[in-house]
C-alpha cells in the first residue's frame, strides 16, 4: 500500500512539532528517518500510526485517510512492551483476536518459527534477553500481515552485536513479507544498512531538510566503499540540518 503525508502539521500546546511535511512512500519499499532531538521523528511515526491526529493536513495508505489505529499498520516500539501476564505465544498472539484458536495457533507458531523463537513460545517475557524480546515484539507486529510496518528506533537499547544480527534478520523478513517499512532511527549506519531512501530532518520545527536515495543494491556489505560513501553522505546532510557540519 502506498503511504502519504500531505502538507501535515502538529503542534502541542502552541509549540510547533512538524511543519508542513509532505513525503510519499512506495509500496514495499523502506525508508529510514534520521534527525536530531526534538525534530519530530518520532510525533511523525505516531501521526502515520493514527496514535495522533495532525493539526493540519493528511496522511493516507492507498488514498484512505489514516485518522486512528488500522489493521493494516504495525508499529514496534524502542522497548518490546510485551505483556507480562502472558506468555511469548500468548504476547504474539494478542492480535488475533478474531481468529480461531485453531488458525490462532498456527499462525502464532509460524511468526514464531520465522523469528526463530519456536522453542520460547511456552516462556514469559521475564525469561527473555532483550534481542528475544525485540524478537517477540517483531513477530507479534507482522503476525497480521501489516500492509506498513513503523519501527521506532527498535534496536537502539541492544547492544552491536545483537543490533546488527537484529538488522539482518528484518531484513529477511521484509524480504518475504514485503511491508512497506518507515523507521526511525538515530544510527546513520542503520538507517543506510536498511533503506532505500533517507529522509533527513531538521528541528524547530520538525521539518524534511533532505531526501536521499541510497542506491546501494542488495545484499549490502556494512563496510564496503559504497556503504561507507553514502553513510558519508547522509552524516553531512544530518550534520547540516542539525547546525554544525559532520566530520
Amino acid at each position: 500500500m502506498a503511504l502519504s503525508v500531505r502538507d501535515v502539521s502538529k503542534a502541542f500546546d502552541g509549540a510547533q512539532a512538524l511543519s508542513h511535511l509532505s513525503l510519499d512512500v512506495e509500496p514495499g519499499r523502506i525508508l529510514a528517518i534520521v534527525g536530531g532531538s526534538g525534530c519530530g521523528k518520532s510525533t511523525l511515526l505516531r501521526l502515520i500510526a493514527g496514535l495522533e491526529s495532525a493539526s493540519a493536513g493528511a496522511i493516507a495508505l492507498d488514498g484512505s485517510p489514516v485518522t486512528a489505529p488500522r489493521e493494516e499498520i504495525g508499529l514496534v516500539f524502542q522497548e518490546p512492551r510485551l505483556l507480562p501476564w502472558l506468555t511469548v505465544a500468548g504476547n504474539v498472539g494478542f492480535g488475533l483476536e478474531d481468529s480461531s484458536e485453531a488458525e490462532r495457533k498456527a499462525l502464532v507458531a509460524q511468526a514464531l518459527e520465522r523469528v526463530g523463537l519456536a522453542a520460547k513460545a511456552n516462556a514469559w517475557p521475564r525469561q527473555l534477553s532483550g534481542g528475544q524480546a525485540q524478537r517477540a515484539a517483531l513477530a507479534r507486529a507482522l503476525v497480521v500481515r501489516p500492509k506498513v510496518l513503523l519501527l521506532d528506533e527498535p534496536f537502539s537499547a541492544l547492544d552491536a552485536i545483537t543490533r546488527a544480527d537484529l538488522q539482518d534478520h528484518l531484513l529477511e523478513l521484509w524480504a518475504e513479507l514485503r511491508p512497506t517499512l518507515v523507521l526511525v532511527t538515530h544510527d546513520v549506519d542503520e538507517a543506510v544498512y536498511l533503506a532505500d531512501e533517507v529522509v533527513v530532518m531538521a528541528a524547530h520545527p520538525g521539518r524534511i531538510a533532505e531526501r536521499i536515495s541510497i542506491d546501494v543494491p542488495r545484499p549490502r556489505e556494512r563496510r564496503s566503499e559504497t556503504v561507507d560513501r553514502e553513510t558519508r553522505r547522509v552524516a553531512r546532510a544530518l550534520g547540516e540540518a542539525i547546525g554544525r557540519r559532520a566530520a
